[in-house]
């Protein structure tokens, strides 16, 4: 089979990333940019790093033309990345090596996101896997936002997990650009969950989000990386809060009693929680207050 990898990228206005991608992937045997009428330099710099421009209208969300761009490809395998990511030299070597195999049709890459400018420190979130590089003869990509090929597991070829194998994202560099991905993602990812069947309740909502949070706040460590760390478990967090808003209200934004009761017996047993902790820390609270009223007596003067 043949080996050839073709690089296909989707920009709009990516100028001031789009350099360091293409320079990441130079030992492709094609680089393809579809170019969604950007009003920057994208288009120029593409051209000057030897890649083919393709342009075309633009469309809010990568996953909507990802089977269009690699329809421009000629390689027997599409790497598929985005502006705002670069492949570091040790992934390049790997990938290269895979493509020489016959037995896989995707590759997952390990993808190190870069959130206010500082990757996690976590290997749970340090190795984000994600296919992106797959045989074009067997995959097609699917438009559903943020998801991924179905390939069978046997074939499928995981990169291993370490700093020298990976994907370098600069997925969120500043404020502006969170609130400008979830503009774009949350209520398109709320109609997909609608298209695929999906009710929403209060109970899926919560238990979606409890189950988040508690990976990205408590199981993940987030506050070893510091303020970074905890800044991107909660926009990590509050970005599916705002995918769940945007479910409800584009299912009809109906406050129904079955949600009603289901919210109440769940406050119900949080005030049992916050009266029970109350209670158990009693005991603590009064020896304080009582420790602090002693040292009190102690430094006042005698009376004369």
């Amino acid at each position: 089979m043949s080996a050839t990898v073709s690089v296909c990228l989707v920009c709009r206005n990516e100028a001031d990333r789009l350099a360091s991608c293409l320079e990441s992937v130079r030992w492709a045997d094609e680089i393809i940019v579809m170019d969604l009428s950007s009003t920057d330099d994208s288009a120029r710099i593409a051209r000057e790093h030897g890649a083919r421009d393709v342009v075309r209208e633009p469309v809010p969300i990568v996953e909507m033309v990802r089977n269009e761009v690699a329809e421009h490809a000629s390689g027997a395998w599409i790497l598929a990345l985005d502006p705002d990511e670069r492949i570091t030299p040790g992934l390049a070597e790997e990938l290269r090596r895979a493509a020489a195999r016959d037995d896989i049709d995707a590759v997952v890459i390990p993808r190190m996101n870069y959130d206010l400018g500082y990757p996690p420190s976590d290997p749970s979130e340090r190795y984000e896997g994600q296919l992106r590089m797959y045989r074009r003869s067997a995959v097609t990509w699917p438009t559903i936002p943020n998801a991924l090929p179905d390939v069978p597991r046997q074939r499928t070829y995981r990169v291993p997990s370490r700093d020298e194998l990976v994907m370098i994202h600069d997925r969120n560099r500043n404020i502006p650009e969170v609130v400008d991905r979830i503009a774009r993602y949350a209520t398109l990812q709320a109609q997909s969950m609608i298209d695929r069947g999906q009710l929403f309740s209060a109970r899926a909502m919560v238990r979606e989000l409890g189950t988040r949070a508690f990976r990205k706040l408590v199981h993940a460590r987030p506050w070893r990386d510091g303020v970074p760390g905890l800044l991107r478990a909660g926009i990590l967090v509050g970005f599916h809060f705002y995918i769940w808003a945007a479910f409800w209200q584009l299912s009809g934004a109906k406050r129904t009693a079955e949600d009603d009761r289901y919210l109440r017996r769940l406050g119900a047993a949080l005030e049992s929680l916050r009266t029970t902790a109350a209670v158990a820390t009693l005991p603590a609270r009064m020896g304080k207050g009582v420790a602090r009223r002693i040292a009190a007596l102690r430094r006042r003067k005698p009376s004369a």
